[in-house]
């Protein structure tokens, strides 16, 4: 029987050597590969030659965007149509039609084109990094039309000027009139509160409105209104509640 056995610390248990054996193992398995990562940390944590990360505190989710109401909705179109100059109403108009109706980030309005209106403003083409098909609502159509028949430059938004990352915040700033002014971010909410509460597939809308997850959805929930999907429904095709018999099983015994 050994009296005084002195365990010797060898280098194995070190995070690059346990994530370098890992990543090598020959197995195609992330998850076998996760499972034996996480042993060998655990037993290099227990032998005191791993240091045990002390967790950071919890982030505090960030507040989502919340969608414009209504009645802003309509000082919104207000405001752009009582701008200084023909120039200017139209940028205006042209913000809300494809912020509002269309859900576009800041870069994809300003390279919406008149050729990139379709069907009679019911879909706009996005081109770039993101190329997709978008479907307009059917309450901003009709100024897109507008647009388009009336645009001398062939770009919608701000013709000659030059692409910056502010160019909607500085447009909206030097604007005229109105307590309320027009939000990219807000705009985009409300299209994207509008289709949720509509039932457009997720895929769908996932697609049109350039997301790679769900995830970014998520957030919007608390801004659905309630029982949407049976507001939808042809109750009077249903029979009435009082009319359904109940099942044997749930009767009451006598």
């Amino acid at each position: 029987m050994v009296a005084d056995a002195t365990v010797t610390t060898v280098p194995f248990f070190r995070r690059d050597v346990i994530g370098a054996a890992t990543a090598n193992m020959p197995t195609r398995s992330t998850s076998a590969m996760g499972r034996r990562r996480s042993i060998l940390l655990r037993i290099g944590e227990a032998l005191g030659v791993i240091e045990i990360p002390h967790p950071l505190p919890r982030l505090a989710a960030s507040e989502p965007t919340a969608p414009y109401a209504e009645d802003e909705v309509l000082e919104l179109r207000a405001w752009a149509h009582n701008q200084r100059d023909s120039s200017y109403r139209a940028s205006a108009r042209a913000l809300l039609a494809l912020g509002m109706g269309a859900g576009l980030p800041t870069r994809d309005i300003c390279e919406v084109r008149v050729e990139h209106v379709l069907a009679a403003g019911s879909f706009i083409i996005v081109a770039g990094n993101n190329p997709r098909l978008v479907p307009v609502l059917p309450t901003w159509t009709e100024d897109l039309v507008e647009l388009t028949a009336t645009s001398q430059t062939g770009v919608l938004f701000r013709p000659g000027t030059r692409w910056h990352k502010n160019i909607v915040t500085v447009f909206a700033a030097r604007s005229t009139g109105a307590k309320i002014r027009p939000s990219t971010q807000r705009m985009r909410a409300s299209w994207l509160v509008h289709h949720l509460a509509e039932g457009m597939p997720m895929q769908d809308l996932l697609h049109a409105a350039g997301l790679a997850s769900m995830d970014a959805l998520v957030r919007y929930q608390r801004f659905l209104p309630a029982q949407s999907l049976a507001a939808r429904l042809d109750t009077t095709a249903l029979p009435s509640l009082e009319s359904v018999s109940p099942s044997p099983r749930h009767r009451s015994r006598r």
